[in-house]
Parts: structure tokens; C-alpha cells; sequence
């Protein structure tokens, strides 16, 4: 909702949302005001129900899924035979299985179905994209992700495979990866990976191991990644490394290295910090596109994400610039946005 309201607050304001639908209504409810706080106008419809919602707003024309990860495909699917549009949160599904369902249902019914990947919109990410596209650290040869530490505390339903499909290397992994595949400007070809399970228990106090309720997801990835192009991404994330922590994240290349707290490191030279390579950057888009990375000077990644899937819409779907697209909005089963 904060998405919905940056837009607005920007004058990007060809959408409408027209329903909140959440199995708990109070939920659904509060949803609606946020958007009637922003929007104005009438106040948006509650359900409990996707098929009431569906039924009651036949010219929808798209709905924005937030729900749980093993819920995604039973949301997405009949709001596509439905003949809406669909963007939904990440990671698309909890099994293949499940993404092919919904890939099929877009295209049986030849609409758009957008994944909410919103990490890769931010200025930083982008940057260092374009760094590597412009050559700036020679030719990629291997990529370093490594995130070690030890996190037991209680995290609710993503503490249980059934609702979240995995731990934390499916749920935020998802963001990694992409963010390597945007980065480097290629996909993988080959991967290999050991997940571990060795703490079975969260804890209301982890310090202590006091309150603890049992756990059924990994804590341990370790994965390497074969990249177009000869690229090797070693990937570790951790969440059971008791005592010494520590993370790295860097790019090598054949003539020097990006790296997320030291940023361009050339083989001979000074170091481009972060913030003067964000510059260089920023300095080299044309209006149009500077527009088009931060529309209206936003920032806010999801108001980005959720533009362009509007866009999508507009510019595959429909012609004319004047519509009023229409949105329905499901919150999120566990506390929103």
C-alpha cells in the first residue's frame, strides 16, 4: 500500500483500487482504508472470498497477489481464468509444479503475470549493473555472496515449509539470485548446492533457547553456480553460524573487482566509492531515461515495480492514454504490504 500511495503522492495516478480481499476481514478492511485514505473517491470493497471479489468486479483488470508463497498459485490461477492481469509477490511459487500452473493459466488466457522483484529497481543495483555492462572491471569471472550468521528467533509462518515452501535461500534468496543475474547480465546454466537443517527449533528468546516451538525449513545453503560466459558464483547464506559472522559480496573481473561496502576497486588505482559510482551513473542517463529508472524522482523500488507492471499492461493490452486502470489489491495474510 505504501507503493500505491507513492504513486499517487506523484501524480501517478491512472489506477484505481477497487477491492481489498484477505481471509481475515479485518485485514481486508484496513487495506481499503489506506487506499481511500490516498485515492478518495469510494471506498474500496471488502471480501474474504477471491471468487466473490471476481464475481462482484467483472471489469477488474488486474489483481495484485501478496499472500502467502504456498497460496500463490491457488490465487493467481483463477484471477487469470478470470481474465485478469496478475503481479505477485516473490518467490513465484513454492514448487515447480506450482509455477508451471500459473504460467500456463497466463497463457491460456493470454494476460500478463509479473513477479514482484523489486530489489533490482533500487539506484545502487542498477549501477552496478551499468558498471559491468561499461566494462568497468574487465571481464566477470566470479562472483562472491556469502552471508553467515545466526538468526533463531520466531519469524512466523516463514518458519514452516509448508507456507513459505522453504527458508530464507528460497524466500529472500530469490532476491539474490536475481540481483546476480541482473548484475552480471546473464543466466545460469548449471548449479550444484547442499541445504542442512541444524537447528530445529526458534526461539521467543534465542539467547537463552527460551520459547522455542519446532521448525521444518533449512538454515544452511551452500550452493556454486555455473553463469553463462565461464562465470562461477559461490552463494552461501547461513543462518546457524553461531559466534563470528560475516559477509561478503563482490564481482571479480579480469581487471578488478565491485564490491558492495568498498565499491569499484580497480586492479591499479583508487577505489570509486558506492555513492561517487552511483553519480557517474546517474550522470550518463538521458532525461527519458532517468524518467524511466525513477519515475517522477521516485525511489520507493515497489512504487517502480508496480508502475511498470501497470505500464506492461497499458502498453501490451490496451491503446489510448486515458483509462483509469483498475486494481484489486489482496493484503497480505500476515500483517500487509
Amino acid at each position: 500500500m505504501g507503493g500505491y500511495r507513492q504513486l499517487w503522492s506523484k501524480g501517478i495516478r491512472d489506477f484505481e483500487i477497487v477491492a481489498a480481499c484477505d481471509i481475515a476481514v479485518e485485514r481486508a478492511e484496513e487495506r481499503a482504508n489506506q487506499a481511500h485514505e490516498f485515492q478518495g473517491g469510494t471506498k474500496p470493497a471488502v471480501y474474504a472470498e477471491l471468487d466473490e471479489m471476481l464475481a462482484k468486479h467483472p471489469d477488474l483488470e488486474c489483481v495484485d497477489i501478496c499472500a502467502l508463497h504456498s497460496a500463490h498459485h491457488t490465487l493467481a490461477v483463477p484471477a487469470l481464468d478470470a481474465g485478469k492481469h496478475v503481479i505477485i509477490e516473490k518467490p513465484f511459487g513454492i514448487t515447480m509444479r506450482a509455477c508451471k500452473l500459473m504460467m500456463e493459466a497466463a497463457d491460456r488466457n493470454d494476460r500478463i503475470i509479473s513477479v514482484a522483484e523489486n530489489y533490482r529497481l533500487a539506484r545502487i543495483q542498477r549501477t552496478r549493473s551499468w558498471a559491468i555492462a561499461q566494462g568497468r572491471i574487465g571481464d566477470p569471472r566470479m562472483f562472491f555472496w556469502v552471508e553467515a550468521s545466526e538468526g533463531l528467533g520466531k519469524w512466523g509462518w516463514r518458519n514452516f515449509k509448508m507456507d513459505a515452501g522453504g527458508g530464507w535461500a528460497l524466500d529472500g534468496g530469490v532476491h539474490f539470485t536475481d540481483l546476480m543475474r541482473y548484475i552480471l547480465g546473464m543466466e545460469a546454466e548449471e548449479v550444484y548446492a547442499i541445504n542442512k537443517a541444524y537447528e530445529p527449533f526458534r526461539y521467543d528468546n534465542p539467547a537463552e533457547r527460551e520459547g522455542g516451538y519446532a521448525v521444518d525449513v533449512e538454515d544452511a545453503m551452500i550452493a556454486t553456480i555455473k553463469f553463462e560466459q565461464g562465470v562461477t558464483a559461490q552463494w552461501t547464506w547461513v543462518g546457524s553460524a553461531p559466534g563470528h559472522h560475516f559477509n561478503q559480496h563482490t564481482v571479480y573481473g579480469s581487471e578488478g573487482a565491485l564490491d558492495w561496502n568498498r565499491g569499484l576497486v580497480p586492479r591499479s588505482g583508487e577505489p570509486i566509492s558506492n555513492d561517487e559510482l552511483m553519480q557517474e551513473f546517474t550522470n550518463s542517463l538521458s532525461d527519458s531515461e532517468r524518467e524511466y529508472y525513477f519515475p517522477g524522482g521516485m525511489e520507493d523500488t515497489v512504487a517502480i515495480e508496480l508502475k511498470y507492471f501497470a505500464d506492461a499492461i497499458r502498453s501490451g493490452w490496451q491503446t489510448g492514454s486515458g483509462c483509469r486502470r483498475r486494481y484489486a489489491v489482496g493484503s497480505h495474510l500476515h500483517g500487509g504490504l
